[in-house]
This record gives structure tokens, sequence and C-alpha cells, in this order.
């Protein structure tokens, strides 16, 4: 098999993680397979043994002329039996067989769409109709996660002809030590991943406001960086500014998920919209009690194994890391390591093995 993967669009967050632990997973399942990878030149996935990798300058809007049309040329032409296209865009009536991976709940999830602008919604509905043109000229559709199939299948655009499927993602497990600590002293909550609007991470201020009320000694520590999201950043810390939180709240920056984790009470997730959640499988994994927000992707990983709270609700929030902080030690315990058990199950080989097979069925089929 010859696969190309386009990769472009996979620069931070989420999307980086992806890239970077999907591809090595491939090639252990796949070992007799030709793989090229075209990534950003922003990218910082440098090299996988037994793959190439090609760098490629698309920024923007000028990478839907990538997605749509070049890179499905390219391959064809450079022989690939399949093109597996990673960010959420890929060719438009593809000259080889193609598989799109949906990953961006954000045009998709109704709820979020709700929020937005109106400037922001006609963004959305352009995005939106492109990914399901782009979709309905794959072979095949791979989403993270029920609740993102979910969001597609909401809108009626949706192609109820294309093969759809959800293929979990999953976290390099070993790297995450399990050592639920007990409490002494101040509390330390952290939060893990990207801001960015839909993130929400206003609420947790408001939730850091609340338990300051309640007489509870507890800092937060964000991993935000500057380059994140610019205004949305300037915006956090200024309402951190405003309530007098510098010395409880802390933007930490990027940082080692195993190491930020360890030695942490309680972690919180407030997002509006997600399509997966590696840092609810992450607290999982490292033996960290999660309070969330109640949204399906995080229902999905997480299950009765955590705290919920209503979106944008920073005072239920708060009762949620209370009552962790509060809990019996035994009890909690327990709950964590079912979490563990749970967060052992979502493996990046079983992903791979999984798409793989989608990719040999669809080259066989064209």
């Amino acid at each position: 098999m010859r696969l190309h993967i386009n990769g472009v669009g996979m620069v931070t967050g989420g999307g980086a993680t992806h890239l970077e632990e999907f591809v090595p997973a491939l090639t252990a399942v796949r070992p007799d397979w030709d793989v090229l990878v075209y990534v950003s030149r922003r990218s910082q996935m440098s090299s996988v043994p037994g793959v190439r990798i090609e760098s490629v300058n698309r920024s923007s809007w000028r990478r839907i002329d990538w997605d749509a049309i070049t890179v499905g040329r390219r391959s064809k032409d450079e022989g690939a039996d399949a093109l597996l296209n990673m960010a959420n865009y890929g060719p438009v009536r593809a000259p080889l067989p193609s598989v799109l991976y949906q990953a961006n709940p954000k045009y998709f999830d109704r709820t979020w769409v709700r929020r937005m602008s109106r400037t922001q919604q006609a963004t959305a509905i352009l995005r939106r109709d492109l990914a399901f043109m782009m979709m309905r000229h794959s072979a095949a559709v791979v989403v993270p996660s029920e609740a993102m199939m979910g969001y597609l299948r909401s809108w009626p655009l949706c192609p109820r002809e294309v093969l759809i499927e959800a293929v979990p993602h999953g976290i390099d497990f070993n790297r995450f030590e399990f050592v639920p600590t007990p409490r002494s002293g101040q509390a330390r909550i952290v939060a893990l991943g990207d801001s960015y609007p839909h993130k929400d991470h206003g609420v947790l201020v408001e939730m850091m406001e609340e338990l300051r009320r309640r007489d509870v000694d507890a800092t937060l520590e964000l991993t935000t960086r500057d380059d994140d999201s610019l205004r949305h950043v300037a915006v956090l810390r200024e309402r951190i500014r405003a309530v007098g939180l510098e010395e409880r709240i802390r933007l930490v920056g990027k940082v080692d998920a195993p190491s930020f984790l360890s030695g942490a009470d309680v972690m919180v997730m407030p997002s509006v919209t997600e399509s997966f959640g590696f840092p609810i499988l992450e607290a999982m994994a490292s033996g960290v009690p999660v309070v969330a927000s109640s949204i399906p992707s995080t229902k999905e990983l997480l299950g009765d194994l955590g705290s919920y709270f209503p979106i944008g609700d920073a005072v239920t929030a708060a009762d949620g890391v209370v009552s962790v902080l509060e809990a019996h030690p035994s009890e909690i315990r327990h709950r964590l390591a079912s979490a563990r058990e749970v967060a052992g199950r979502y493996t990046w080989e079983a992903n791979a093995q999984r798409v793989a097979q989608i990719i040999e069925a669809v080259a066989k089929t064209s």
C-alpha cells in the first residue's frame, strides 16, 4: 500500500498530538506500507522511522486549494493507492480513494454555533458546506467519537450515502503514571489544553472567585500560551487581573502533560464543545479526578467516573471541585482506579489498526 497522509492543518493542540502519535502507530501496524506525510512548515513533526515527510507552505484560505485540489492530484501523480486527509478537509472529486477525518466540532455543534456572532455564523455556513461537499466526495469519513458523528448527522446537508465511522483517538498510556496524591494543604487545580474561545476558560476565573468566597485554599494552573488566540488570552489575563486572582491563577504555557498532571488534585475542563478530549483521558490515566462541562464527548469518555456541570456554570463547577476535595480517600481512589482502567483501552495501536482497515477497504473497492 502506498499511502499519502495530508496533515498540513495539524499544527497545534489536539491536531498536532493526533498526527505525531498516529503516524508511528500506523507504521507499527502496517510496517510494509510506503507512507508519505505532508505537514505544515510550522509543524514540529520532523522525522518518523520509515516515513517520508514533506513540508508544505499553505496557510489560512490558501489551504482550500491544497486540500480540495492539489494534494489529490499530487498524490495520484506520485502513484499513491490512497489518501488520508487528517485535518477536516480533502479533495473535491478525488482522483484516488480518499479517507477524510472530520474532527473539528466548532462548525457543527449547534450549541457552539448559536454562540457565534452573525459574521461568524456566516463563515461557519461556508465552512460547513465545504466540509460536507468534501465528505460527499470521500470514500469514507472518520470521526473520533460518537459525539462528533452526532454533530455531523444533525445537519440535513450531511451526506447520508457516505460511510462515517467513529474511531476513538488514543493516548500514550505508559507515559502517565498512576499516583493519586492525598491532598495536603493548598489544593492544586489544573486545566490542560490550549486557550481558545470554545474552551471557555473564562468560566474557570469565575469558578476560582467562587472558591475564594467559600474560603477554599486553591490555585489554578492553565496551560495557556500567548499565541493560542491573542485576543482571547488578553481578555483572560484582564479578567484575572480585574478580580485580583493573579496569585491564585497561573498561565504556565506549554507543558509535558504527564509531569503537569502529576500531583494535581483536580483537573477541570469547561469546554463548550469538543470532538474528543485528550485531557480527559490523560487525567484519567494519571489518577487525577475530573470535573468537566456536561457535553457529549466528555460524557462518552468519562461516563460516571467524574463530576459534571452545565456549560458556563461556574458555581456548579466549584461545587464539583469541593466535592472532590472533600471526598473520602478510599472512595475517590476506587473511582480513579476504574478511570485508569478505562483510559487504558484507548490506544493509538487500536486507532491505527482500525483506520488502516478502512483505508484497505476503500482502496480495494476503488
